[in-house]
């Protein structure tokens, strides 16, 4: 880990995207040569997350420097950059694409002009982040979709029609912003729009039933006698998908159960779950279960990662103890997707 802490103080130096993305590079090799094991998945991920963050940090600070050089519009009084998904919950693996949004602050008479400025920042920190090792989200969302780059008041009148309206796609967008995580800029203006977030959800009565319809999907791949259901035809015949394959349930559903105990300050799935075992919400045997099955989805999420094959993982090539505990967090997970209706 201490060399991840000397490209931690090299990335500050950096005055170019190129710089930069030598240092992802670096840290992807790094942690290559470094020794997986289900004991130290926190401390690695602790430790990459931190590298994420000066990484993308830096690449936002070198695209405003770019943007105030340009003389487009005019800079907001104070605006904050924000990630979301794997990366908004500190588990971003070593490759990952961006989930990201801006929120700023203004006079409402300069409001035309601050807009012209961040929406070319937003175009021009996007490209800077790409070119440091973040790929573009294929979902669009980043700070260049008009649906996550707003003004403070925009912001929170967007959220009131997302808890409010019944389209399908609105309970996506809420699960988004419920991991949203302030990366570069003023923190209050994310910190101050996820406490209007969690209050508005909690107090929705109707919201609750459309979040609980949301926790059956997509189903663990694991049938009778723990048989684990892979991909059967093209190049991923074989494999697993490991995001899907319980990482995605597990998060989801103690994401769900912070908004209803308003943990707002738990970053992380496993944070989550310690306030909720805390608050006496579990059992220390659920408590103990979750804990390890999520800690082996990020194992093996992060060695997919490094291996070069995303979230597939080839069930033939694991051991048969690594094949045990997967089976196992597996079928964890889907007892907890059964029994989450009560939770959240």
């Amino acid at each position: 880990m201490n060399h991840l802490e000397t490209i931690i103080v090299r990335v500050e130096q950096c005055s170019s995207t190129k710089e930069l993305k030598q240092l992802h590079d670096e840290v992807a090799f790094v942690l290559s040569s470094f020794p997986l094991s289900f004991q130290r998945m926190l401390e690695i991920y602790d430790a990459l997350s931190t590298c994420h963050d000066v990484l993308m940090k830096q690449a936002l600070l070198l695209a405003e420097r770019e943007v105030d050089r340009m003389g487009i519009g005019r800079k907001p009084a104070s605006f904050c950059w924000f990630v979301m998904g794997s990366s908004g919950r500190r588990e971003a693996t070593v490759w990952s694409d961006q989930d990201n949004g801006v929120i700023f602050s203004c006079l409402s008479s300069q409001k035309e002009d601050c807009y012209a400025y961040m929406r070319e920042y937003a175009r021009i920190g996007v490209l800077f982040l790409n070119e440091v090792g973040y790929p573009y989200c294929t979902g669009h969302v980043m700070a260049t979709n008009e649906r996550w780059l707003k003004e403070k008041k925009d912001w929170n009148e967007q959220i009131q029609k997302y808890v409010q309206n019944e389209h399908i796609d609105d309970i996506r967008y809420l699960s988004m912003l419920v991991d949203m995580r302030p990366i570069y800029g003023e923190p209050s203006l994310v910190t101050q729009l996820k406490e209007a977030l969690y209050n508005k959800m909690t107090t929705t009565v109707s919201l609750r039933h459309r979040i609980v319809d949301s926790i059956h999907t997509p189903p663990v791949p694991i049938g009778p006698f723990r048989r684990v259901y892979v991909e059967r035809w093209g190049t991923q015949s074989g494999m697993i998908d490991i995001k899907q394959g319980g990482y995605v349930q597990l998060s989801h559903i103690l994401k769900w159960i912070a908004v209803r105990k308003q943990f707002i300050h738990s970053m992380s799935t496993l944070e989550r779950l310690a306030c909720w075992y805390a608050k006496n919400g579990c059992s220390t045997k659920l408590f103990e279960r979750i804990d390890e099955a999520f800690r082996t989805f990020l194992y093996f999420r992060l060695r997919c990662s490094l291996e070069g094959e995303k979230n597939y993982l080839l069930m033939q090539h694991l051991s048969k103890e690594e094949k045990k505990q997967l089976k196992k967090a597996m079928a964890v997970t889907k007892k907890v997707q059964r029994a989450a209706r009560k939770w959240v």
